[in-house]
């Protein structure tokens, strides 16, 4: 079955539909409440005008400029340095040394003044007895020395704050101007005691000779081996040891006073049977 409508011209078609529209739109508005045939004119309806403004864009704010940032300074470069010229070499004369302050002549010996031939030994029926060195022949009133040294003397000046008739510190009074001489103890039992053992063994006798200084107080110091005989058998060491533990009558001056001095003493060791 064919569509009538297909051999109709466009054209009419068209015009159909335009009629369609007309009265469709006419129907709608015939059927529209408030609207009555033949009344006066409506009140206009209120327009709202719009109205289209261009509105500028707002201005973009400025961007703050980036700072830049500074380029590091560049560290200068070292100048080379410069060698000094060398300095010249000047000559000096040297240095004469410092004159030595000249020291003043030596003193001329003085002659001691000691007994070196009278000894103390324990020899004998005494405790302790004064002896003449073997050899000498005599005794001696005036002071030995060597031949041909110069006496010079002693001063005897006194000392600021000392006592009338005092000694003084440390004077030591020679032999000769002692009024008594010192006296020690009974060393015989005290030798027979120390005696060394290996003489002892080998049946060897000998002797030791000390050369010591005795105090105002009895004391003994200063002591100094002169000789020994035989050696190797520890006769002086012994002599020694026995004349250090000893304790004096001390000697006493002219005026009685106790005083330094100094003397020679003999141990002998002799072995009894």
């Amino acid at each position: 079955m064919s569509n009538p409508f297909e051999n109709l011209a466009p054209w009419v078609l068209d015009t159909a539909w335009v009629v369609l529209a007309i009265a469709t739109h006419a129907a709608f508005l015939g059927f529209t409440p408030n609207v009555g045939a033949g009344a006066g004119p409506s009140e206009p309806l209120d327009a709202v005008a719009v109205a289209i403004i261009d509105e500028e864009p707002p201005a973009a704010e400025p961007e703050e400029p980036l700072e830049e940032e500074a380029p590091e300074p560049e560290e200068p470069e070292e100048p080379e340095r410069v060698k000094p010229p060398p300095k010249p070499k000047t000559w000096r004369a040297p240095k004469e040394p410092p004159t030595a302050p000249e020291e003043p002549p030596a003193a001329a010996p003085e002659t001691p003044v000691t007994f070196d031939n009278i000894v103390l030994t324990n020899e004998g029926d005494e405790p302790s007895s004064w002896a003449m060195d073997p050899g000498s022949g005599e005794s001696r009133d005036g002071p030995i020395g060597k031949p041909g040294a110069v006496v010079t003397g002693r001063s005897r000046d006194g000392v600021i704050g000392g006592i009338i008739g005092g000694t003084g510190i440390g004077v030591v009074v020679d032999v000769g101007d002692l009024s008594r001489r010192p006296i020690p103890p009974s060393l015989k039992q005290k030798l027979e005691r120390l005696y060394p053992k290996k003489a002892k063994q080998e049946g060897v006798e000998g002797q030791a000779v000390v050369r010591l200084q005795i105090g105002p107080d009895g004391s003994p110091s200063k002591l100094r081996l002169i000789s020994e005989d035989p050696i190797d058998y520890r006769f002086g060491q012994i002599c020694k040891q026995a004349l250090q533990a000893a304790t004096w009558k001390p000697p006493l001056d002219k005026d009685g006073k106790p005083v330094s001095t100094r003397v020679t003493f003999t141990c002998g060791f002799e072995i009894r049977f």
